[in-house]
């Protein structure tokens, strides 16, 4: 069991990092799209530069989504004596559905600029 955690809190740091690599990546995506002019661009490079800009932001939101889910699983996992530790009481207090909320709405709101900037 104790391998199977330990696992999982891998593969939960692996796709939070993820998650951020996606963020840096749709920052350059801001960048493309202002520097390159891409709202004066043709339809095709458009439409390009929009696809590339969605998928980033929905395989951020997966990628950060995931990995918030196993931290919260991994907070609920704990034994009382985990859970009485500084580290344990302040983990399962954290508002993980406000978080998951977050990413989601700023994954909208990413898509949503970047949409509107290009057209």
């Amino acid at each position: 069991m104790e391998e199977f955690k330990n696992r999982q809190s891998a593969t939960a740091r692996l796709n939070m990092a993820l998650g951020a690599v996606h963020q840096v990546a749709s920052i350059a995506i801001v960048a493309v799209i202002v520097f390159g002019d891409i709202a004066s661009a043709s339809d095709g490079v458009k439409r390009l530069v929009a696809f590339i800009a969605v998928i980033t932001s929905v395989t951020s939101w997966i990628f950060t989504s995931n990995a918030l889910l196993a931290f919260q699983n991994d907070s609920k996992d704990m034994t009382d004596s985990e859970k009485a530790t500084a580290l344990g009481s302040t983990e399962v207090k954290q508002p993980w559905m406000v978080y998951q909320i977050y990413v989601f709405a700023i994954t909208v709101a990413t898509i949503a600029i970047v949409i509107t900037s290009i057209y």
